[in-house]
């Protein structure tokens, strides 16, 4: 499982476990899933960026 760090706009951060991430056009979210469920939600007009943090690569 991977991990995602979220940098918004206000210069907070967030760090999400998840399988993956897809943005909803409809929502106009990034919504983070996990066994196909959505394990976290965060709004488009606040995402500076996200960046993927693969847990092989870290141990």
């Amino acid at each position: 499982m991977a991990r995602y760090e979220i940098n918004y706009l206000d210069g907070n951060t967030d760090t999400v476990t998840a399988e993956g991430v897809e943005y909803d056009i409809d929502a106009r979210d990034y919504t983070f899933y996990t066994d196909k469920q959505a394990v976290a939600l965060a709004p488009v007009a606040n995402v500076r960026s996200i960046i993927k943090r693969d847990e092989a690569a870290t141990d």
